[in-house]
């Protein structure tokens, strides 16, 4: 069998695979292929599309938005990308990955650069609060309605405060406030006062003034 033949066969039913998972599934098999071969096949593949680059040394074997996260692990979809996969949000956004890799740029390129997503650093600390959801056809992990709140101000993805009305339906004010422990003052001040000012409207599907 062809090394692209193996690839292909061999992460199927991956969402991602990287280069040294190529390396290893060799190794297992005992082939002593070079890095310099791999590399030239795995670049005549991405060239043909059976393969697709999303970062340097990650690859997939679908081009699809919602698998970008994966390049990123540990990591989960959060803010407005959350608010999309949760359907609490009318608009198509960008993919918004949530890791706790060291992050250079809030803005990346993927797939070649065909694909923009947000890229945020969370600290470990607040690295909780999600859960794996359906998404398409695929399990994906998305931030459960209380930590999408804090994230979005926590990295100041600010909206109009109707786009806000579906996501306070679902917030849980116990749950919130146990999220919002580990948090400094300000940021736990500030969601605390906006739940305050308007969840009782948004549960009374009143929620049409901007703030």
């Amino acid at each position: 069998m062809k090394l692209g033949d193996e690839i292909i066969s061999a992460f199927k039913d991956f969402r991602t695979f990287t280069f040294n998972d190529i390396r290893i599934l060799l190794s297992e098999k005992n082939k002593d292929i070079s890095d310099k071969t791999i590399q030239v096949t795995i670049s005549r593949m991405v060239k043909k599309h059976t393969i697709y680059r999303i970062v340097k040394g990650v690859f997939s074997l679908q081009r699809r938005d919602e698998f970008a996260g994966f390049a990123f692990t540990p990591f989960y979809y959060g803010g407005l990308a959350a608010l999309m996969i949760r359907d609490l949000i009318d608009d198509q956004v960008r993919m918004e990955v949530m890791t706790t890799r060291p992050v250079k740029r809030s803005f990346l390129g993927i797939y070649g650069g065909s694909i923009r997503i947000v890229l945020h650093h969370i600290p470990r600390k607040y690295y909780f609060g999600f859960e794996d959801v359906k998404y398409g056809n695929i399990i994906v992990p998305v931030s459960d309605p209380e930590k999408t709140l804090i994230d979005l101000f926590y990295y100041k993805r600010r909206m109009s405060v109707q786009d806000y009305a579906e996501l306070l339906k679902r917030i849980k004010p116990r749950k919130l406030r146990g999220y919002l422990k580990a948090y400094d003052g300000h940021t736990k001040a500030t969601v605390l006062n906006f739940v305050k000012k308007h969840k009782r409207v948004a549960d009374l599907g009143e929620l049409d003034n901007p703030y």
